[in-house]
């Protein structure tokens, strides 16, 4: 899933490539995922989605097979698009691959705290903790994905790194589906907790906290399933229109 989130209408100063086009009708359906305005299940009509972005069913249908690549939807025969449903067993696949690269990255980076620099990564958690506190569901989402993609960088191995973005795209994507905006859910604490072991040069510690902290994503995302609804996609997308 490509995570480019844009939240107004399109600036157009200029005629929009086709490749705009996709990607600002791609941004807008993943972000109203994220929103929560669409949830796991909820059909994605053509006829109110074309007067909504103002294409045709051509364009739209070319981002729908770039959606159900990633994943985001499912495209069934006689019922069309549909925002995608995920098993537990799926949810726990992707965290233990997660699980696999990340904690063997914050041994080793425990391993060499001395010669790492770790402070931009405690401004990045303290704007996460910012964001959370005022309410702002979609960029918190997107800041604690980017901590984990930012420790893996530290790390200086591209490969892994290159690994845990696809992941964590697949992950962001299943808390907005899942995850319940009011859950006590403490992943700025625990961010803070990694750190400091990493910091300490606790490698156990912060094996052990990376491990739970993923541990429990997991468990927790598909407890309480949102059910599919009936939504208005013309208020939904009503900004989103690309001018001719």
């Amino acid at each position: 899933m490509e995570n480019s989130m844009s939240s107004d209408a399109p600036q157009q100063d200029t005629e929009m490539s086709n490749d705009e086009i996709d990607q600002h009708i791609y941004n807008a359906i993943v972000d109203a995922i994220l929103n929560r305005q669409l949830t796991p299940g909820t059909r994605l009509v053509e006829a109110p989605l074309c007067k909504a972005f103002g294409v045709t069913r051509g364009v739209l249908r070319r981002v729908f097979v770039r959606l159900a690549h990633d994943k985001v939807i499912e495209i069934q025969p006689n019922r069309g698009a549909l925002i995608a449903t995920h098993s537990l067993e799926e949810t726990k696949e992707v965290f233990e691959a997660r699980s696999m690269l990340e904690i063997e990255t914050v041994k080793k980076l425990a391993r060499k705290a001395k010669v790492i620099d770790l402070n931009p990564l405690k401004d990045l958690v303290d704007q996460e903790a910012e964001v959370r506190g005022s309410g702002h569901w979609k960029e918190w989402i997107k800041l604690s994905g980017e901590f984990h993609i930012r420790l893996s960088e530290v790390n200086k191995n591209t490969i892994v790194t290159n690994y845990l973005q696809t992941l964590i795209a697949r992950t962001s994507l299943l808390i907005g589906m899942y995850e319940i905006p009011k859950h006590n859910n403490c992943s700025v604490e625990e961010h803070k907790a990694i750190l400091d072991a990493i910091e300490k040069g606790d490698d156990e510690l912060a094996t052990s906290l990376m491990e739970e902290h993923l541990e429990d994503y997991a468990s927790i995302l598909l407890d309480d399933r949102p059910e599919a609804s009936n939504v208005n996609l013309m208020d939904i997308f009503q900004n989103k229109k690309i001018k001719p």
